[in-house]
């Protein structure tokens, strides 16, 4: 510091002229890195607010295309019935419904070029194009899944080729639940323009580079005239030279793809590199200005030194003021009104939400109904037939014998009625036997004796619940099919045992028995029971007791049917082990 107060005047102040334009520039310097980092920064954030919006503007144009496609897949009355149907005439008159029905949805969303469904069974069918163009994207389409959208390729329509998406879905039967084979394939043909909409403000940026990839990485949008649509992304031909890129990525979960927005450093922070040219003029300006004084002060030091005091504080408050009017250009504005579009997508994004929660409930009670409906179907069903004959035997029994046995007989079928009208689904084993004895003595009275009755069944199982009339239609089919039609005295056997896990019922007669060929047909009739067509070649008592015990206990369980010809037939019912209360 003594050495500095030693130095001539006019190194001091060429000293301190050069202190001033070296703070001055580093001043320029520090302030155009941290501008540019902030300008990044912001910018970060506007792209990141823009491909948001993107996957917004996707999910609005894709959930209108899931719907659609929800709405083909499942249409009972003619998708699904035109797939599975096999009578030729009945086909071709699906078809003609079917032909209109799909070109109604074409007509749903601009950009569908065509729809096609093709079908396990071979049927093939699509409104515009040449179906064999699209077969090999069957196999693409993923079973057990709500859509798939597949990559982008080229097809040709009327001459014209394409840039085209293939959205399609599995198709499942709805009527046979326990079926999970797949049946057919939907497949429509999009534009790439129906899937992708971009923001009006995203396409007024200047410089900026947009590629909208697939989920193979093909370009099926962009406005670099240098990339051709459908070329697969390459980060190293999208570089021009040495030009380094400010560059941020997206995902479009919807496509499975990706968007890639690039802007040249160049263009973003060409605003700041003329502010920088401008500060750095000023700069060479002040020195100038400088250069006057330094000159004056040799020959008087004071109005000199005075002027450079007056010009630096000026200087200062103009500098300050500049940086003040530059920051305020970085776009606070456009921060609130950032914060106002991502603000208004959550709001949008919470109400798409609500509306998929609000749909999947509406599904599964309505499913739930359907189930409920089907086992109050199935537990409504009793065969007349039998209350027929009770009442004849009971008319007969008061004319020839007398009151005591009408009497009896009155009491066991007042029992059977009032049993049969319980509330409860499910009742102890101990009831089930109660009425199937009071049924057993009707059909003694009426059948006069011509078969004997064997009842087994250990008190620990008695206390068991099972469903209700589950035995009632088993034993009427024994006596009905088996000791009815006997010439020789019948035998009648109700067993029941358990196992670990598992309650048998066994209801067996020794009737004339079932033939190789029958007995095979309802094995293959109860393992598959939606196959309604065949119920009367089975039995509505049968069916029912075996699709109420699969649909309360699931198909583990149900009925096994056992027979010889000429040795009679054991039907044995299979339930899980379920205490009573």
């Amino acid at each position: 510091m003594a050495y500095f107060k030693k130095m001539p005047i006019g190194i001091q102040l060429s000293l301190l002229v050069a202190f001033i334009i070296t703070v001055m520039l580093f001043i320029i310097f520090t302030s155009y890195a941290k501008s540019s980092e902030v300008v990044e920064k912001k910018n970060n954030e506007y792209f990141t607010d823009m491909i948001s919006q993107m996957n917004q503007t996707v999910s609005s144009n894709t959930d209108t295309i899931k719907r659609i496609i929800q709405n083909i897949a499942y249409n009972s009355a003619i998708v699904q019935v035109y797939l599975t149907e096999t009578d030729s005439t009945a086909k071709y008159e699906k078809y003609i419904q079917l032909k209109g029905y799909i070109t109604d949805m074409i007509n749903l969303k601009d950009g569908i070029v065509d729809i096609a469904l093709v079908g396990t069974s071979g049927t093939r069918f699509n409104i515009r194009g040449d179906i064999n163009e699209l077969l090999p994207f069957e196999k693409e389409i993923p079973d057990k899944q709500l859509y798939y959208f597949t990559g982008l390729t080229t097809l040709p329509f009327n001459g014209v080729n394409k840039d085209v998406f293939i959205a399609g879905c599995p198709i499942y039967s709805i009527t046979e639940f326990d079926n999970n084979e797949r049946i057919g394939t939907l497949m429509l043909v999009l534009e790439a323009k129906a899937v992708l909409g971009l923001p009006a403000k995203m396409t007024r940026l200047t410089g900026n580079e947009i590629y909208a990839l697939d989920r193979n990485g093909k370009v099926f949008y962009t406005n670099d005239d240098l990339t051709a649509r459908g070329s697969f992304y390459s980060e190293a031909q999208t570089y021009r030279g040495d030009t380094k890129y400010l560059i941020q990525n997206g995902e479009i979960p919807d496509i499975g793809g990706k968007i890639i927005f690039k802007l040249p450093k160049d263009d973003l922070l060409s605003g700041i590199d003329e502010i920088r040219k401008l500060s750095v003029i000023i700069v060479c300006i002040a020195f100038l200005l400088l250069a006057v004084p330094f000159f004056l002060v040799i020959s008087n030091i004071i109005r000199p030194l005075k002027k450079l005091i007056q010009f630096m504080g000026d200087f200062k408050l103009g500098r300050s003021g500049y940086l003040n009017r530059r920051i305020n250009l970085q776009g606070y504005a456009e921060i609130n009104l950032m914060a106002n579009h991502f603000n208004r997508m959550l709001d949008e994004l919470q109400l798409l939400t609500n509306q998929l929660v609000a749909s999947n409930t509406q599904l599964y009670k309505a499913e739930l109904v359907k189930k409920q409906s089907e086992l109050a179907f199935l537990q409504s069903q009793i065969n007349p037939h039998f209350l027929y004959n009770t009442l004849e035997s009971i008319k007969g029994m008061a004319v020839d014998e007398g009151s005591d046995k009408i009497f009896n007989m009155a009491r066991a079928l007042g029992l059977i009625f009032r049993y049969s009208v319980k509330g409860t689904d499910v009742v102890p084993l101990r009831e089930e036997l109660t009425m199937i004895e009071s049924y057993l003595y009707i059909q003694q009275i009426r059948f006069s004796g011509r078969f004997e009755v064997s009842v087994c069944f250990p008190d620990e199982i008695l206390a068991y619940r099972v469903p209700k009339m589950i035995l009632q239609p088993l034993v009427e089919n024994a006596i009905v099919h088996g000791l009815e039609i006997k010439n020789e005295f019948g035998l009648l056997k109700l067993k029941g045992v358990r196992s670990e896990e598992t309650l048998m019922l066994s209801v067996k007669d020794n009737g004339p028995g079932i033939e190789p060929e029958r007995l095979q047909f309802i094995h293959e009739f109860l393992s598959d029971p939606d196959n309604m067509a065949k119920c009367s070649k089975v039995g509505i008592g049968l069916l029912n007791v075996n699709n109420r015990i699969r649909l309360s206990y699931g198909k583990g369980y149900g009925i096994i049917v056992k027979s010889k010809e000429g040795e009679g037939t054991e039907i044995i019912i299979t339930i899980p082990l379920e205490e009573g209360l």
